[in-house]
């Protein structure tokens, strides 16, 4: 398809908001410097909109919980939004809200975990495969143009950094405009079969992760991540001694898997409710306006690959997590990004995480510490 590795990351950017508590906008000073934080994860969405499908997940909303947990230690004013709550137009309300709300000088942290999808795009901004990207929000898509507009009212100096543990199979299956709009049967299956193997990162060591404490902690604790494992190694393996041999059974198919819609799934979608999305893409301003906010994206993985999900967490979180190390982290953004990419690319080599800064003056945001609303 030849998308540049910033589309995703351009995309995700593009696709933040959410609805949280009246709470999130009480008993803060107007003068003083804020920080907020929104943390956004779904383990299914209304399979009404999506052609039947329920698009489950196991570990989405744990990944939102762990993302305000860190946001709430750093004392940003910090809120879920979870699974049924995360619709479109609550997104859209949201954002607006915080467009509103923020001033030079404040920070909102977003985290989104969740499938990626695509729609074939309307006002001719994507010349490379004719499609924007979307994240699969409860009832329906949010596209990447739809959403630029409102990312576009920010003000100048508002700091915004984003992580995104999400990907898109259309991207990855090199998909065009026409597989969405009118291709044959075996097209879809084609696409499909390719997806059903890219949906299983098989360069994970599934037995290692299984045995990890913290993996035999949440399996103790949900019974929804308890219930997909079928073996369990007996404990995790000393340094010395190397990985465990993957076993058998239906972890790859339950618990480790890409957070991706799947190709048909998403030709289904669309063609049901083309004129919707058709509206919404016409009507939509086109990427590359300027961004007054200062923006970084930190994403799970680049433009042609997929992000894991590993049962506890997605990959990405979870490592996110380990380079946080409950605050011990001191760098700037850069190597808050670099320092994860590294150990998710050492656990799956076929997954990078990817950083992108946009919008007006990122230099200086990118020199400062992660979730510091005071910087030096």
């Amino acid at each position: 398809m030849g998308k540049r590795t910033s589309n995703v990351a351009r995309v995700v950017l593009i696709l933040l908001g959410a609805v949280g508590m009246p709470v999130f906008f009480t008993g803060c000073d107007e003068d003083e410097t804020q920080g907020y934080a929104l943390a956004i994860g779904l383990n299914k969405v209304d399979p009404a909109h999506y052609s039947g499908w329920e698009g489950k997940l196991l570990a989405c909303e744990a990944d939102a919980m762990d993302m305000q947990k860190i946001a709430a230690s750093q004392e940003l004013n910090a809120e879920t939004l979870l699974t049924a709550q995360a619709t479109h137009d609550a997104v859209l309300n949201k954002l607006g809200s915080l467009a509103k709300r923020l001033k030079s000088g404040d920070l909102l942290v977003v985290s989104y975990s969740g499938h990626g999808g695509q729609i074939p795009d309307q006002n001719g901004d994507e010349v490379d495969d004719g499609l924007d990207e979307t994240w699969c929000l409860y009832d329906g898509e949010l596209l990447d143009d739809e959403l630029y507009g409102a990312w576009m009212k920010f003000q100048a100096g508002v700091r915004i950094l984003v992580f995104s543990d999400s990907c898109h199979s259309g991207t990855v299956l090199r998909m065009k405009k026409a597989d969405m709009e009118n291709p044959p049967p075996t097209r879809v299956r084609e696409l499909d079969d390719k997806w059903r193997v890219l949906r299983v990162p098989l360069k994970l060591e599934r037995a290692r992760i299984l045995a990890l404490p913290e993996m035999r902690e949440a399996i103790g604790k949900r019974p929804d991540l308890r219930d997909r494992i079928r073996s369990l190694p007996p404990s995790a393996p000393k340094p010395d001694e190397g990985a465990t041999p993957t076993p058998p059974g239906d972890e790859a198919e339950h618990v480790f898997v890409s957070r991706s819609m799947p190709p048909g799934i998403s030709v289904k979608t669309y063609q049901e409710h083309r004129t919707h999305y058709q509206q919404l893409g016409k009507v939509a301003p086109k990427e590359g306006s300027q961004v007054k906010a200062s923006v970084i994206l930190i994403s799970g993985c680049e433009d042609a690959q997929t992000s894991a999900e590993i049962g506890m967490n997605g990959l990405f979180t979870y490592m996110l997590k380990k380079v946080w190390d409950n605050g011990a982290f001191t760098g700037d953004h850069q190597k808050f990004h670099e320092d994860i990419r590294k150990s998710v690319k050492q656990e799956n080599p076929d997954q990078e995480p990817y950083f992108f800064p946009i919008g007006t003056a990122p230099d200086a945001f990118i020199r400062q510490q992660p979730y510091k609303v005071e910087q030096p």
